[in-house]
């Protein structure tokens, strides 16, 4: 999707949020796919505040930012939110810098509909989001569970298209501890949180 928005719309930057360590394998195939893109990747490895000042620089000059929110890495501040059924966590960074920076956000999902189709669906979910500190909890919950409803709409849509390699309802597995994190929020540490296919 990057690389067709890249060619279709040079005077778009697109800086991808990644944990370059983390996903080798998407770094490699982002590089031969468009070298740019891979040039421009800011790294999620590093410290809370360098991501968020990376974000800021990036945001500043006019580029859109793209990073995924549909799962929790170790050490993150989490929300649980009503997913397919069961309560599924999710993490609540994304929103925090969101408001932080006085961004919008605008959802995107690329579906695999057969043969060489793809379509691309672009949703606006808010022109800038504000979390006051007196309501921090409540707001976040709220946009956690209204993210939660919008991928679950496009994953009943297409259900083969997503592919996740963890677990996202397991509640009972013993080396998990529910923390307090960034904000006051529950933190989900694990030993490992992906999950093999």
């Amino acid at each position: 999707m990057l690389r067709v928005l890249a060619r279709q719309r040079p005077d778009v930057t697109v800086r991808v949020v990644l944990d370059k360590a983390h996903n080798p394998a998407i770094t490699q195939m982002l590089d031969a796919l468009n070298p740019e893109i891979a040039r421009t990747v800011i790294d999620a490895g590093q410290d809370g505040p360098s991501i968020v000042l990376a974000i800021q620089q990036a945001t500043d000059a006019g580029a859109l930012v793209a990073l995924l929110v549909d799962r929790v890495h170790p050490g993150q501040p989490a929300l649980p939110a009503p997913f397919l059924g069961q309560p599924a966590w999710f993490p609540a960074a994304p929103w925090l810098i969101a408001s932080a920076l006085k961004v919008p956000v605008v959802l995107a999902f690329g579906l695999y509909r057969g043969r060489n189709r793809y379509d691309l669906a672009f949703e606006v979910f808010s022109p800038g989001l504000t979390i006051e500190r007196h309501n921090r909890s409540q707001r976040l919950a709220e946009l956690v569970e209204a993210y939660a409803r919008r991928l679950e709409h496009h994953v009943r849509s297409a259900p083969y298209n997503w592919f996740n390699f963890y677990d996202f309802w397991q509640t009972d597995d013993p080396t998990e501890n529910h923390l307090r994190g960034a904000a006051g929020l529950p933190v989900r540490h694990r030993a490992d949180q992906r999950r093999s296919a």
